[in-house]
């Protein structure tokens, strides 16, 4: 009786295991251009990173139904399928006009202005400091308060010849007993950053 048992468990257990195998398409099939073979420890998501590519695309691709289920040895399709091309001549797309290089714009700088508080006195002054502004560049630092209309400019700095200012602001009676207070640096070139503090 016992080994009747044994043997219909082992069975059950067979019986479970494949039926949660998932039905793939074959990876090397014609179409594929690309393979990966998954190695111990790899997921969808990871294998996907290594190829720029999602992993529920990876999972469409390999007709993956359970995408949490990969195992090592496994080839995957990395690369989507092949399409036949249609034929012609390339067209290479479209370009627009010229780039206007402005803060802000992703294809600028790949540095914006930044300024931080190394130290504030609550109610009293604070110290400002501020890197990757242009160079022997003069900076108008404004105030308002957090969530405030526009700056108001209420003092200068001078950027050395690296970018970079530093400067003790003594707050102006306006913003004393303020809550909040933030602060705008900017160029006439229209280069700025901005930050803030709690002033409790």
């Amino acid at each position: 009786m016992r080994m009747f048992r044994l043997v219909i468990l082992v069975a059950l257990l067979f019986a479970t295991v494949f039926a949660f195998v998932p039905t793939e398409k074959a990876a090397a099939q014609t179409g594929c251009a690309r393979t990966h073979v998954v190695q111990a420890g790899q997921n969808l998501f990871r294998i996907g990173l290594l190829y720029n590519v999602s992993w529920t695309v990876l999972a469409q691709w390999n007709g993956i139904v359970n995408p949490n289920y990969v195992y090592a040895g496994q080839v995957l399709c990395v690369s989507g399928p092949v399409v036949p091309g249609t034929g012609g001549p390339y067209v290479p797309p479209a370009t627009g006009g010229p780039i206007t290089i402005y803060p802000g714009n992703p294809f600028g700088p790949t540095t914006e202005p930044r300024i931080y508080f190394p130290s504030v006195t609550l109610g009293q002054k604070f110290e400002l400091r501020g890197y990757n502004f242009p160079r022997n560049t003069q900076i108008t630092i404004g105030l308002t308060t957090l969530g405030g209309t526009a700056y108001t400019p209420y003092f200068t700095a001078t950027t050395d010849a690296t970018g970079q200012f530093y400067v003790t602001v003594t707050l102006p009676a306006a913003f004393v007993s303020a809550g909040s207070v933030a602060v705008e640096a900017r160029t006439a070139s229209g280069y700025y950053g901005r930050n803030w503090y709690y002033n409790r």
